[in-house]
């Protein structure tokens, strides 16, 4: 039984492609196009093992130089570049007490129309009214209105 190099660089490709999908690094990819192209190329011409090969090498590498960054943008998502703590609102903005913050345990305040863990400085009874300083990641720091005032 004669297989065809055509089907074997045919199906290596397939193969690389699967195996991206389990280890994703986003290299195996650009080895597979670069399969598929030794296969094409030797589908409408018959060319030596080490045509072959350099045809698969450098079309392997050309598509993963010229193609890498726009396709992994693509179908790896973007990444946030924000860093993690950021202030909330550039207006001020206050919330309710609704367990209260004895540090270093942290409280709940109501903001925004959801309940938020919260942290503050110094303890703070249920019910106060709380100035919200800053936010990092699902916990807001927050601060006694009447500290605030008077300042």
């Amino acid at each position: 039984m004669d297989v065809s190099p055509v089907l074997i660089w045919f199906l290596f490709g397939i193969i690389c492609f699967v195996i991206e999908l389990a280890a994703p690094g986003f290299v195996l990819f650009f080895l597979g196009i670069g399969a598929w192209c030794a296969a094409a190329v030797l589908a409408m011409l018959d060319v030596p093992l080490t045509a072959q090969l350099l045809i698969f090498l450098i079309s392997s590498l050309l598509s993963l130089l010229l193609f890498r960054t726009k396709l992994r943008s693509i179908f790896m998502g973007k990444s946030s570049e924000e860093a993690d703590s950021v202030n909330v609102d550039s207006a001020p903005a206050t919330g309710i007490v609704t367990d209260a913050i004895i540090p270093p345990a942290d409280g709940r305040v109501k903001y925004g129309g959801s309940f938020w863990r919260a942290a503050a400085d110094e303890p703070i009874a249920e019910g106060a009214v709380v100035l919200i300083v800053e936010k990092k990641d699902l916990i807001i720091k927050v601060r006694a209105l009447h500290a605030d005032k008077e300042e």
